[in-house]
């Protein structure tokens, strides 16, 4: 694991919350809270980790493994009450800058094709954002590589099983993640315990005692992968994190290839999600890497 998880709770816990028995009546009382998608960067990697080339359909369907230009997305909450939190975290300044040294070894290989849009702290800066915290979907490198310009004192929540991470891909980015997580504390785990079981998800974390926006474990693509959904009053919004890295493979069924952990558990996790959006079309979905 490249940084400590400690198990917490979720950012407000409220003991008169009384829990919703299904999603239409979570989304029959939409809350004032905003909710946008920023654009960090932009990326080329290949196609083969992005999308399974062994899935069925994808061999059917004729699909190029060749690169494909993805984007570094970052999603941006503001709740009246609590403040502003970011989904994942972009890139630092000295990335944006490009700064040589800031990545080394096989990250800064894999990193060449980056094309800076706005690092985390001009993006904090033109927004104004007031930010009490940030929720990322799981420890993948190009989702914390903004974390060295988040202040040490602002919570970074994951899910609890992302301590568990594993994998030659976790060994590869073991020293690009030193970089990023220095002097920073362990990272927040949200505890699955604390969910209820809201259909079809077995623990659906209530994160503000709400009922604006929840974090829903689907472990796959990591151990402690998370999906996050914001009952906003414009509309629910699902970040998918790498659920689905792109477009395609969300409407077409199709999980991540290479770049997942557990291919088999993230075709189930990608399933469970695609049901849950086909049974409320209200719902705006946010794939891992690519907005439109």
């Amino acid at each position: 694991m490249p940084h400590p998880v400690e198990p917490t709770a979720a950012p407000v816990v409220r003991d008169d919350a009384v829990p919703p028995g299904s999603w239409n009546e979570v989304f029959a009382e939409p809350a004032d809270v905003e909710v946008r998608v920023e654009v960090a960067a932009h990326w080329i990697t290949t196609r083969r980790g992005l999308i399974d080339f062994k899935d069925p359909v994808t061999k059917r369907s004729g699909l190029e493994a060749r690169p494909q230009l993805i984007s570094l997305l970052v999603g941006v909450i503001r709740h009246p009450e609590h403040g502003d939190y970011l989904i994942d975290s972009g890139i630092d300044r000295s990335l944006a800058e490009g700064d040589s040294e800031a990545i080394r070894g096989v990250l800064d290989r894999v990193l060449e094709t980056l094309m800076p849009v706005e690092d985390i702290a001009s993006m904090r800066r033109r927004l104004d954002l007031d930010l009490q915290g940030v929720f990322l979907t799981h420890t993948h490198f190009d989702h914390v590589l903004g974390l060295p310009d988040i202040p040490r004192e602002v919570p970074v929540y994951v899910g609890e099983r992302e301590v568990d991470r594993k994998g030659l891909l976790n060994a590869l980015q073991r020293r690009g993640h030193e970089r990023v997580y220095r002097g920073r504390p362990p990272l927040a785990g949200l505890r699955t315990a604390d969910g209820i079981p809201l259909a079809p998800f077995d623990h659906a974390i209530d994160l503000f005692g709400d009922r604006s926006v929840w974090a829903l474990p689907v472990p796959g693509h990591t151990a402690g992968s998370m999906v996050y959904l914001v009952n906003a009053r414009s509309g629910p919004v699902l970040f998918l994190g790498d659920t689905s890295h792109t477009r395609w493979g969300w409407d077409h069924g199709v999980g991540p290839g290479l770049f997942s952990e557990d291919r088999e558990q993230n075709a189930r996790a990608l399933d469970t999600l695609r049901m849950f959006v086909a049974a409320h079309p209200e719902i705006d979905v946010v794939v891992g890497h690519e907005f439109d």
